[in-house]
């Protein structure tokens, strides 16, 4: 397959020039913008209310002393939507995202569009002194990587990355247990996300439970010209580009920015091992073939030799009777985590764990089930109850962190850490080999 980094349709060196020409306009001195007062009422701009953005949107909303400034899409419906769920129904709607973001009405921007626009208005933003908050994956290449690294840094502006594992707390457990060294050497973290309905995955239109295209999406209703603009493929009016982008290079990155980024993300803020020393991908079509560009099966190896550690991550989009989930593996004891549970399984070599098994081997042969499964029925050490370990939502942390009141769960670094394990996961799959990860040069070879 062809170099990604020949390939890429965004067109790194148009969004380099255009970034670092806004850079020089503005002015490119490191400035640390003033904590404000909680009492302070903070404005947004809303870029993107979407299947995603509507309901950050309302999200944005149940935070104190915050007001919906600007609605900003490029869908009529969408904004309509947006509209109707704003408590501020004097907000200012636009189709113009820069100015939405120029706005000196605006303390801050919420970015939830199609990733191949998420750098250029996430550096735009924080050029413009914006607090930025950005949806998951954070860019396609490394150059944006480094680009909204250099806006936020340089800016003083709090970034947070939406990846809302950080702020669940079943999560918030496993790292706390993992934390405490209970694991003992951990060698293996296993990541699974397995998806399907009766249709392809990411057929979704302004809602996550509607499979039909809208009738009103029509040239008149999409501004098509602006959402092209950072693309350099230029095709004719494609409202199937335009709400299911995720099926297309040029507008993504695929199961690893979607699906991939939440899970591997979420292994980082529990064990911490950052950016991956090489990586290797492999992935093709094998089942939803007509639909989509991009594979419908992800399969990744993320390697710390450093830490001793593997992390894995398969997905596919044609069965799930597993669905989703996170196993740590640790020599003394085993972490099982997803959004709603968290386990914590001592390791069944150890003498007293062999109780807990036999009961759990009789268990499993009086269901018929296979004996093996004893593993998964046995009674484990812990596990996480609803209502424990409560915390504030992902939106509130930002919120917080901008007022000084927090830190964000997901800020900058691990936003940085978070693009380049996504990009070399992409780059091993087109160039069919081990990347390897370069942190003198910040190069991937």
């Amino acid at each position: 397959m062809a170099d990604i980094m020949s390939t890429d349709p965004l067109g790194r060196r148009s969004f380099l020039k255009s970034t670092s020409a806004l850079g020089a306009a503005l002015g490119s001195a490191p400035a640390l913008l003033a904590q404000r007062n909680p009492n302070d009422k903070l404005r947004l701009a809303m870029v993107g209310v979407g299947t995603r953005g509507i309901y950050l949107l309302e999200q944005m909303q149940e935070c104190p002393n915050t007001e919906i400034g600007i609605i900003c899409d490029l869908y009529d419906s969408n904004i309509a939507r947006a509209q109707k769920a704003a408590f501020n129904k004097k907000a200012e709607v636009t189709k113009d995202w820069e100015k939405a973001v120029a706005s000196k009405d605006v303390d801050a921007v919420v970015i939830a569009t199609p990733d191949f626009w998420h750098a250029t208005m996430a550096v735009r933003a924080a050029q413009m002194k914006k607090h930025v908050y950005v949806e998951k994956g954070i860019c396609r290449t490394l150059e944006e990587a480094k680009a909204i690294r250099k806006a936020v840094t340089e800016n003083g502006v709090t970034l947070q990355l939406g990846h809302h594992q950080n702020s669940v707390p079943a999560f918030l457990k496993a790292r706390e247990l993992f934390r405490s060294g209970v694991c003992g050497q951990t060698a293996l973290v296993r990541t699974y996300i397995d998806r399907t309905s009766a249709w392809p995955e990411w057929q979704f239109y302004t809602r996550y439970d509607n499979q039909v295209l809208p009738t009103d999406a029509t040239p008149q209703s999409v501004d098509w010209e602006r959402f092209q603009n950072n693309s350099n493929v230029k095709v004719n009016f494609d409202p199937e580009r335009f709400f299911r982008w995720r099926c297309w290079w040029e507008y993504g990155t695929g199961i690893a920015g979607d699906l991939m980024s939440h899970q591997w993300d979420g292994v980082n803020m529990i064990c911490g091992m950052g950016i991956p020393a090489a990586v290797q991908t492999m992935g093709g079509l094998y089942y939803w073939k007509k639909d989509r560009e991009v594979p419908d099966q992800w399969h990744v190896l993320f390697e710390y030799p450093k830490q001793q550690m593997n992390v894995t991550f398969a997905c596919t989009f044609h069965n799930r009777h597993h669905g989703t989930n996170t196993y740590i593996l640790g020599r003394e004891a085993s972490i099982e985590v997803a959004e709603r549970s968290c386990r914590l399984y001592t390791a069944e070599w150890k003498p007293e764990a062999q109780a807990k098994l036999a009961a759990a081997r009789r268990k499993a042969e009086a269901a018929g089930f296979d004996p093996e499964m004893a593993n998964f029925l046995a009674e484990p050490e812990y596990q996480w109850k609803k209502g424990d370990n409560e915390t504030t939502s992902h939106m509130r942390n930002w919120i917080d962190s901008i007022r000084g009141e927090d830190k964000p769960r997901c800020g900058m670094q691990r936003a940085w850490e978070e693009a380049v394990a996504i990009v070399m996961s992409v780059e091993s799959f087109f160039k069919e080999r081990k990347v390897k990860w370069d942190p003198v040069n910040e190069v991937i070879i």
